[in-house]
């Protein structure tokens, strides 16, 4: 075996024990606190329905935030502000879950799993770079997947949980 190939496999093992030591979270985007001001302009159409509870911009608003910088497989880029999909669900009453069932306004349909990775930093995002999302542009809500976000551009993840348009989550099981 000659000098070259012997060099190119010892790189290819060192990135794949990287990869195996880190995980998905070699592909993160940070999600930290959000303690900026928050976008309240909202008009109709920013209710949210969660296990049967309709839920306003301010009542989403009212739960801990949190900000993700990131660019998305899905051309829009920037600061995201939202909040975990968890912290909803607890609002709500869903305090524990193996599925739930996420539908957009476009009848999108998605089920989540309580042990998909990157759950516990999943958003349901309400604003990207400080203005409202808008039915338009992949608002009102938008469940975005921050530990997955670098690995889908790369290539390398699917984007199949990512849901736009939210408009109501019920637990399955």
């Amino acid at each position: 075996m000659d000098t070259n190939m012997i060099y190119f496999r010892s790189i290819a093992i060192a990135i794949i024990l990287v990869l195996s030591a880190y995980g998905d979270g070699l592909f993160a985007a940070e999600v930290t606190p959000f303690t900026g001001p928050q976008v309240t302009e909202a008009g109709d159409g920013y209710d949210i329905t969660i296990e049967g509870k309709k839920l306003s911009l301010a009542d989403i608003q009212a739960l801990p935030t949190y900000q993700t910088t990131l660019k998305t497989a899905f051309s829009l880029e920037g600061t995201f502000v939202g909040v975990k999909l968890l912290d909803a669900l607890q609002h709500a009453g869903i305090k524990d879950f193996k599925r739930i069932f996420v539908r957009a306004a476009n009848d999108y349909k998605i089920t989540v799993m309580s042990k998909d990775a990157g759950i516990d930093q999943a958003l349901l995002a309400y604003s990207l770079n400080g203005k409202l999302l808008t039915l338009n542009d992949k608002g009102p809500y938008w469940l975005i997947w921050p530990q997955h976000a670098e690995a889908q551009l790369a290539g390398e993840g699917s984007t199949v949980k990512w849901s736009w348009s939210v408009v109501d989550i019920r637990k399955i099981k």
